[in-house]
C-alpha cells in the first residue's frame, strides 16, 4: 500500500520518554525483512543507536514467529545486511557472530531482528490473545501492544465525520461485503462466499470481489489448502468480479454505504483466539453503518473495551463466541438471515447504535484511549530496558566511547570520519534527553 504513515511513526517518537530507534516496513504493509529498514535512516546504518532503544514496528500486519525463525541461511543473512547499508569488514566480523550464537546466549537471533544486537528488542505489535506475541517474548523481544488501526483509521477516514453524503441512505441490497482477496491467509473468505450462494443470500448483497487472487492465480485453478473450507470454487463464479485496488482500504465508497444496511465485516485474522482488527471494522463504524464482525472469537468485546456499542440486542451475536471457524460463519449467515427479517423499531435502534459509535470513533475520549494505552505501554517497557542494560549495551557503549562517536552522535550523523569528540557520553544523554522532553 502506497499510503504514507509517516507521521505516525513520528508521533510513536514523541509519545516515548526515552530515546529510541525505530525500524519500519515500507512499503508499509510488508512482512518482508528486506523491507525492514530504520525509520528516517541515518548514513550508516550499520550503528544502531546505542543511547535508545530498537523498536520494531510490527503494527501493521499480524505477526507469524515461525516465519521469522533463525534458520542459519548465511546467504540470506549476507545479502540482507548489504542491503541495510553495511560494509564488507564490518560484514564478516556480523556473519562470524552468527555463526557461533551459541558462544552469546544472551542474544536471541530470528530474522526479524537480524543485524540489531541489543540486550532486548522492544516489538510493537497490534494484536491479543496471541500465541506468537509470547513466542517472541520468550526470545528476548519485549511486546509493546497499542491498536495501531485505530490511529490510521481516524486519519483515513477522516472525512466520513462531516460527509453529508452518508446521510442519504437509500436501501437497495442489506448486506456489504468486501471481499477482495483470498490469498491462504484469508482462505476461509472462499468458504464464506460459498456459503453466501447456498443459502441464496448473494442477491441481497454488494461484494466486492476478484476472481484472481493478487498471486496472479484464477478460480478456476485455485487449489483449496485448508480441508476445512474445501468449496467448488467454480460456484463462485456466479459472483460478479468487482476489482478494488489495495489503496481502496484507505477510503470509503459512499455508494458503498448509503446503498446497504449492514457491513458484514470479514477481517484478516480470524482462526484460532488471536484478534487484530483492522481499519476493514472502523471503515463502517466511522460511516455509522451497522456491522456483523467475521474475526477472532471475542472480537465484539474486544470492541466495547473501546467504549464501542453493538448490536446484541437486536440480532444475535453469538457468533463472536464461537471458536469452531467454519461454525462461526454459519452462524452469522444465520444472523444475517435475522437481520432480513428485522421491522422498522429494530432499524431505529440499530442507527441509534450506529451514529453512537460514530460519535464515539471521532471523540477526543477515543483517541485519548488509544494515546495512553500506547504510552502507557511503551514506557513501561522502555523504563524496564533502561534498568536492565546487560553486556550488550555496555560492551557497545565503550566502544561508541573508543571510536569517539558522540559527536556524531549528536550532531544525528554516524560517520568514523568526524573530529574528535568534545562531549562526553553522559553529556550527549543529556542533550537528547532534554530535546524528547522539550518536543513532547
Amino acid at each position: 500500500m502506497s499510503v504514507p504513515l509517516d507521521n505516525l511513526y513520528h508521533w510513536i517518537q514523541r509519545l516515548a520518554q526515552h530515546p529510541v530507534t525505530l525500524y519500519v516496513f515500507h512499503p508499509h504493509g510488508s512482512k518482508d525483512i528486506f523491507n525492514l529498514d530504520q525509520f528516517e535512516n541515518t548514513e550508516v546504518p550499520y550503528w544502531p543507536d546505542m543511547i535508545g532503544n530498537i523498536i520494531i514496528c510490527h503494527d501493521q500486519e499480524p505477526l507469524n514467529f515461525d516465519s521469522y525463525q533463525f534458520d542459519y541461511d548465511f546467504d540470506r543473512l549476507g545479502r540482507l545486511l548489504l542491503h541495510r547499508g553495511w560494509t564488507e569488514s564490518n560484514l564478516k566480523m556480523e556473519m562470524n557472530f552468527y555463526k557461533n550464537l551459541s558462544e552469546f546466549p544472551d542474544y536471541k537471533a530470528t530474522w526479524l531482528n537480524a543485524g540489531l544486537k541489543n540486550d532486548y528488542t522492544v516489538l510493537l505489535h497490534s494484536e491479543q490473545n496471541s500465541k506468537d506475541v509470547d513466542k517472541f517474548s520468550q526470545e528476548r523481544f519485549l511486546p509493546v501492544y497499542y491498536w495501531c488501526h485505530a490511529v490510521v483509521a481516524r486519519d483515513w477516514y477522516r472525512f466520513a465525520e462531516h460527509d453529508v453524503r452518508l446521510n442519504s441512505r437509500r436501501k437497495e441490497n442489506s448486506f456489504l461485503i468486501y471481499c477482495r482477496d483470498w490469498t491462504p491467509t484469508r482462505e476461509y473468505r472462499l468458504k464464506f462466499l460459498d456459503l453466501l450462494v447456498s443459502n441464496e443470500l448473494v442477491n441481497d448483497c454488494v461484494i466486492s470481489t476478484q476472481h484472481t487472487n493478487k498471486h496472479g492465480v484464477h478460480l478456476h485453478d485455485y487449489q483449496i489448502q485448508d480441508p476445512r473450507f474445501l468449496v467448488d470454487t467454480q460456484r463462485l463464479l456466479c459472483i460478479p468480479e468487482n476489482y478494488s485496488p489495495p489503496t481502496a482500504s484507505a477510503d470509503y465508497d459512499v455508494k458503498d454505504i448509503t446503498s446497504t444496511s449492514v457491513s458484514i465485516v470479514l477481517e484478516t485474522v480470524v482462526d484460532g483466539l488471536k484478534i487484530h482488527l483492522t481499519e476493514k471494522i472502523l471503515r463502517p463504524i466511522a460511516c455509522s453503518h451497522p456491522f456483523v464482525l467475521m474475526a477472532g472469537p471475542g472480537a465484539l468485546a474486544y470492541l466495547k473495551s473501546y467504549g464501542f456499542q453493538t448490536f446484541g440486542e437486536v440480532w444475535d451475536e453469538t457468533y463472536d463466541q464461537e471458536t469452531d471457524t467454519v461454525k462461526r460463519m454459519e452462524m452469522i449467515i444465520k444472523t444475517m438471515q435475522q437481520i432480513q427479517t428485522l421491522t422498522d423499531s429494530d432499524w431505529k435502534k440499530i442507527n441509534e447504535i450506529a451514529e453512537y459509535n460514530k460519535r464515539h470513533f471521532f471523540s477526543k475520549e477515543f483517541m485519548n484511549q488509544v494515546t495512553e494505552e500506547l504510552q502507557i505501554n511503551l514506557n513501561h517497557v522502555l523504563d524496564f530496558c533502561s534498568k536492565n542494560r546487560g553486556k550488550t549495551f555496555w560492551n557497545l557503549r565503550k566502544f561508541v566511547r573508543r571510536l569517539r562517536l558522540a559527536d556524531s552522535l549528536t550532531r544525528g550523523q554516524y560517520s568514523l570520519k568526524d573530529n574528535i569528540s568534545k562531549n562526553s557520553l553522559q553529556e550527549l544523554r543529556r542533550i537528547r534527553s532534554r530535546r524528547f522532553h522539550n518536543n513532547p
